[in-house]
């Protein structure tokens, strides 16, 4: 499939937007939500949250906040009568692959509600794309013909799933669903990787990398006009593994005199092969399905239907690739003794297994072999008398050594690392994998200080994770005059209490991309005013405040601290109001 680039829009605002709070809710009118599922059509939309949407796109900015603003003009601007449903993933636990949340049920929005509450996401944890997917399918309303599912996904599944088969599954739906892949920042070969699922839906592969082409994509996704309905002459997927034998159905009848099987992509009838032959069965009605094998040679070919008085009559594109073929890994066994194996093969009439010497020729094999054909990947052969190294072979029935395996017989063997039957079956899957390390969170640097007119002298510094799920405190074991830290993006509660009991604080927000160089406040005694918020040094001051409990920091900053993090458990330790002064 073509990975398409969104197209240009006039340039859009996209400025850093502060959270709002985690507590708030969406509410949904009953009336739009029966509305929504009295639907012929609508969309779903989902938004990745994983660690990594923390990243930053070329001039600072992380794709989370241009994603919010990007989503929050999208709300405003797409057609409000449509019934739209949104979920996120990878905002709320770390390392949890079911951190998937409906944001909003599918229904009538309103465009502003909608904006605060994905205003409030902040990019956590896993890349659970596939289960996500799946879940958008349940939020499509009973009554709909038409939907489309919207991905916006920055990386590849990290939750052991296979998106591909998933989106066969959507193909196989008794509704039209179009899911589309929009690849924020994704390189050309990670959108390669998720290609399956538009390419079996019907639905576009885009891979915007700046905010404005975000935009674009989902303009060019809201005005998609659906394809026309296609029924397939043949009930073969699009792609078929090379030299498997494949049971093929088609629409209406042929004669069993008629040829079918493949040709390459947009070639003539080619000679009569294992690929190519006549159908078979009655004179006047011919086997349906029938068998056909994919040719040997990966490559762009055609299934195509043959009437010898008019040539070629049906013709549909398959793509042959390389098969995942091997043999389980054998080790040492004994001599003249029988010994059992497994393998993945494409298991064909003719087609054999054999034991030979690794230097033998492929019609040269001991006596002891068998017929790959109704074994379903598992056999038993006598091994050679004589010890030795040896080789089971896939013959073709040509004898054509297709894939093979090495072996001892009565002599210690160390058999190379391959992969086995299982991971073989599991390759395709794996492909759509994201590395281990694509969800981790950037760590971001950030510097504190405190007024002028401040001692100078060395202080103990702190700082409170305010966002959930709230993260270690951060507290350097030595007083210092000015503090620096490494921090995950998000909102802090900073204090800084000098030996005397003065107390500065500030609630600050960590964020990639800003010079995050903060001035803290003296603090307010007793019941005074609340927290000030610090904004970095290069931005001006200003915000909005938030509440601080004073007796609690004030406990806090008393304790000695001898590592550079205290545990959630030690924090609630240390702001029992029990714990005595």
């Amino acid at each position: 499939m073509k990975i398409r680039m969104p197209q240009w829009l006039p340039s859009r605002r996209h400025a850093l937007r502060a959270g709002l709070s985690a507590a708030a809710i969406l509410a949904v009118s009953p009336a739009l939500t029966v509305q929504a599922q009295e639907a012929e059509s609508a969309s779903v939309l989902i938004l990745d949250a994983s660690g990594s949407m923390w990243g930053q796109l070329k001039g600072g900015t992380t794709k989370i906040e241009v994603a919010r603003d990007v989503m929050g003009e999208y709300f405003r601007t797409r057609n409000a009568a449509e019934p739209l449903g949104v979920i996120a993933y990878g905002h709320r636990r770390r390392g949890d692959c079911a951190d998937i949340e409906v944001i909003a049920p599918t229904g009538v929005q309103d465009a502003a509600t909608l904006s605060s509450r994905v205003n409030q996401i902040r990019p956590n944890g896993m890349t659970p794309l596939t289960d996500a997917i799946r879940m958008a399918r349940t939020q499509i309303p009973k009554t709909a013909e038409r939907a489309d599912i919207i991905l916006v996904t920055d990386g590849l599944e990290t939750c052991k799933a296979d998106p591909c088969a998933l989106a066969a599954e959507l193909a196989a739906e008794g509704i039209e669903i179009r899911a589309h892949v929009v690849g924020f920042g994704l390189t050309e070969q990670e959108a390669s990787a998720l290609a399956c699922i538009p390419e079996a839906t019907g639905g576009l592969l885009l891979r915007p990398q700046t905010g404005q082409e975000l935009s674009d994509a989902l303009g060019q996704i809201a005005e998609a006009e659906p394809p026309p309905p296609t029924q397939a002459f043949f009930d073969i997927g699009p792609k078929a593994e090379a030299g498997y034998t494949y049971k093929v159905s088609y629409k209406g009848t042929a004669k069993g005199s008629d040829y079918a099987g493949f040709t390459r992509r947009g070639a003539p009838a080619p000679p009569t092969s294992v690929s190519y032959s006549v159908i078979g069965g009655a004179s006047d009605k011919g086997n349906n399905p029938f068998h056909v094998t994919a040719p040997s040679e990966p490559g762009e070919y055609d299934l195509i239907l043959v009437l010898p008085s008019r040539g070629v009559v049906e013709r549909q594109p398959i793509e042959v690739v390389a098969p995942s073929s091997g043999f389980d890994a054998i080790g040492t066994v004994a001599p003249g003794k029988r010994f059992n194996f497994t393998w993945r093969g494409p298991d064909q009439g003719s087609q054999r297994i054999v034991i030979a010497k690794p230097e033998d020729p492929g019609k040269v094999y001991t006596n002891s072999w068998g017929y790959a054909l109704h074994k379903n990947g598992k056999m038993g052969l006598t091994a050679p008398a004589e010890p030795g190294v040896y080789e089971l072979r896939y013959l073709s029935s040509s004898y054509e050594i297709l894939f093979s395996r090495k072996f001892g017989v009565g002599v210690p063997f160390q058999d190379a690392a391959q992969p086995t039957s299982a991971e073989l079956s599991a390759r395709a899957a794996a492909a759509t994998q994201g590395a281990a390390t694509q969800d981790d969170i950037p760590l971001v640097k950030a510097s504190f200080r405190l007024p002028k007119g401040a001692s100078g002298e060395a202080v103990s510094w702190s700082a409170i994770p305010l966002d959930v799920p709230a993260t270690d405190v951060w507290a350097p074991p030595r007083k210092q005059v000015a503090a620096t830290g490494e921090f995950e993006p998000g909102r802090y509660e900073v204090s800084a209490v000098s030996g005397k009991g003065t107390e500065y604080r500030a609630v600050v927000e960590i964020l990639p991309g800003q010079a995050n160089d903060f001035t803290l406040t003296l603090a307010a005694t007793g019941s005074g005013p609340a927290t000030p918020v610090a904004q970095p040094a290069s931005q001006g001051g200003g915000g909005q405040p938030a509440a601080s409990p004073d007796d609690a920091m004030k406990r806090l900053s008393g304790t000695p601290m001898k590592r550079g993090a205290l545990s959630r458990a030690e924090l609630e330790a240390l702001l029992d109001p029990s714990r005595e002064n």
